[in-house]
């Protein structure tokens, strides 16, 4: 039992990580793409990402898309996703910054 116990310390911790996937709904679009961004605490948060994934919407049916990630995500961390409507990789912002692209995040926040 001992040695099994010291394989289990020696093992990496995301030989155990289980794939992720995000369910992104509500696409009223066929053009563009869709953006998909991990960061893993509030200072890099909206900074630098520590994963991007980028994805055809093309790719979509009935306005759904799953996103797979087979990468290993930090056990807490914050998800991003947007239509990147016109496919020129940044979400576009009206003059107050307010996104002229659909958006989301993880834990679905509601703004005021």
């Amino acid at each position: 039992m001992k040695i099994v116990n010291s394989l289990l310390i020696l093992l990496p911790w995301y030989a155990f990580a289980a794939p992720v996937h995000v369910d992104v709904q509500g696409i009223r679009s066929s053009q563009g793409q869709i953006v998909l961004r991990v960061w893993d605490s509030s200072e890099s948060y909206l900074k630098q990402p520590i994963f991007s994934k980028t994805v055809p919407v093309k790719n979509a049916a009935n306005g759904e898309l799953r996103i797979s990630l087979s990468e290993s995500l930090p056990a807490e961390c914050a998800i991003n996703v947007y239509h990147d409507i016109n496919a020129n990789g940044a979400l576009d912002t009206n003059w107050f910054g307010i996104p002229k692209e659909p958006t989301g995040m993880s834990n679905n926040p509601k703004g005021n």
